[in-house]
């Protein structure tokens, strides 16, 4: 791939948690968010959360995470 076609692509679509998003596909505001994508309540379409766990990384602290934590 050569350097002019990168720099047209566009950019990922992203939904950012805690701003007024919108769909891409249709402009509806409501979504049905989960761990790794938000999906739109009216069409159904997913996006990505810009703040989602990479892969390898705890979603959540487990019992002996959190007892590390306390000692």
């Amino acid at each position: 791939m050569n350097a002019p076609a990168t720099f047209l692509r566009p950019a990922p679509q992203l939904y950012w948690p805690g701003e007024t998003n919108r769909c891409p596909c249709c402009g509806g505001r409501a979504w049905h968010v989960g761990r790794v994508t938000a999906e739109c309540a009216a069409c159904d379409h997913a996006l990505p959360l810009a703040h989602a766990p990479e892969g390898g990384e705890a979603v959540w602290e487990g019992p002996a995470t959190a007892e590390q934590g306390e000692q």
